[in-house]
């Protein structure tokens, strides 16, 4: 009996370590290139947004972004160095917005046009500015 619970104890203490192991994917222009990621969170917060208008992130050929940052498009150059991450060169639309998009829009650009130390899982881009932690996940178009 007393070695079925070592074994328990045991088990639980692997399971957690497996659990808490960070994504650890390398942020490269391979790994970040052709694909489309969708704001779900904002320093914790959900973004609730009208299907088709949520704010993204679409990285194509030669690391060139661009997206909807909460009412305007953005477009511009990513640039990567070692975990960091940060668009450069960056322009948008300039529409009025209101809230939240407008909140949305300023967390979302100062974010991404700052360098931000960014965490890349197989669903997940996670960056963390001078202000704002982004939250975006993986969707792709074509799956």
């Amino acid at each position: 009996m007393r070695g079925n619970y070592l074994s328990l104890i045991g088990m639980t203490a692997l399971l957690s370590a497996c659990a808490s192991a960070p994504s650890g994917t390398p942020l490269t222009a391979q790994n970040l290139q052709h694909h489309h990621w969708v704001l779900e969170q904002i320093d914790g917060q959900p973004v609730v947004a009208e299907k088709g208008r949520q704010p993204d992130l679409e990285i194509g050929e030669q690391l060139r972004a661009n997206g909807n940052a909460g009412c305007n498009r953005y477009m511009g150059q990513v640039e990567i160095q070692g975990q960091q991450l940060r668009i450069s060169k960056m322009a948008s639309t300039m529409m009025l917005c209101q809230a939240p998009q407008q909140d949305w829009e300023a967390a979302m650009t100062s974010t991404l046009s700052d360098w931000s130390e960014a965490d890349l899982s197989a669903q997940q881009l996670r960056l963390k500015g001078a202000k704002h932690e982004l939250l975006l996940r993986l969707s792709d178009w074509v799956h």
